[in-house]
């Protein structure tokens, strides 16, 4: 299949480039419209591209039968050696950047997480253009779309490169906005229960109030609230509570000079004795002996 789908420098048209071309830039319908707003899927093993969309929207095709719907206001990157198609809405419009391969070794060789996102075709939905950068993704694209058009001017390669590579910094950073806005959504009602819990107990572990309290701020009942809690964290909410208390009686204990008594009082315990007895059933030793052996370790 891959040796079927052709592999073009500019679309499917021999480029008129000089020799040092490295960066293309037009407006989507330039090109687009003289093709029927349809562009077969082919390839560019040497080159990515980029896509702004701002109005109208299509589908961008891939190997087999992939099919991928996207509607302005958007953002699309192609890598190098990706097959991609477009069937484009009439009279959509945009920017588009088609950019030599060799120009993402350098931020993509700085990032990990940026290299990942350049290494595979994607569509950034940009829902609401002011709240998600959205016109940072457009004035950077206009800029990119000028700048190329000069056609000469001090450092305007380096202008261009510039442009480039904070298109794709911004890219990765809406793409990664968009994948968890997505898990957001996918998170179920008992799941974004549970992380109300978490949230709830760690503003309040301090201070011993009942289960009925955390259950009464989420809106469910004590064993509703608990049936979840195990399903969701695998514990009790009881059990949540305690493991919280002795997590922040650990921390207090290795890092910090703080007498027990003391941390046992910061800890909303009234007795010290009793921060005790509920430390040692949990961990199966006393806070002091939990101290002397945690610092003989890491001392060692």
């Amino acid at each position: 299949m891959r040796s079927r789908i052709p592999n073009f420098r500019l679309y499917e048209e021999k480029s008129d480039e000089s020799s040092d071309f490295w960066l293309h830039c037009e407006t989507l319908s330039a090109r687009s419209a003289l093709h029927n707003w349809q562009i077969d899927v082919h390839r560019h093993n040497a080159l990515f591209q980029m896509f702004w969309m701002t109005e109208g929207g299509g589908t961008l095709f891939g190997d087999g039968k992939t099919e991928m719907p996207f509607s302005a206001p958007c953002a699309i990157f192609i890598p190098p050696g990706a097959a991609h198609g477009f069937r484009f809405f009439r009279h959509s419009e945009g920017v588009v950047a088609t950019v030599l391969a060799d120009r993402l070794a350098l931020p993509g060789g700085s990032d990990r997480t940026l290299a990942e996102f350049l290494s595979h075709t994607r569509i950034v939905s940009v829902e609401h253009p002011v709240a998600d950068k959205g016109e940072d993704l457009d004035r950077l694209f206009q800029r990119l779309l000028e700048e190329h058009s000069r056609h000469g001017g001090v450092g305007r390669d380096l202008m261009l490169d510039v442009h480039v590579t904070e298109i794709l910094v911004r890219l990765a950073r809406a793409g990664a906005r968009s994948t968890l806005q997505a898990l957001h959504k996918a998170m179920t009602i008992d799941s974004r229960r549970v992380q109300a819990l978490e949230t709830l107990i760690a503003a309040h572990f301090r201070e011993h109030r009942p289960v009925g309290f955390y259950a009464g701020k989420i809106g469910v009942s004590v064993a509703q609230l608990n049936r979840i809690a195990r399903q969701e964290a695998g514990a009790s909410v009881s059990h949540l509570l305690a493991r919280r208390l002795v997590d922040a009686a650990r921390r207090d204990l290795i890092f910090t000079p703080t007498p027990v008594q003391a941390i046992a009082y910061s800890l909303g315990f009234q007795d010290p004795a009793y921060f005790n007895r509920f430390f040692r059933r949990q961990t199966g030793t006393t806070p002091g002996t939990y101290r002397e052996t945690e610092r003989r370790r890491l001392a060692a």
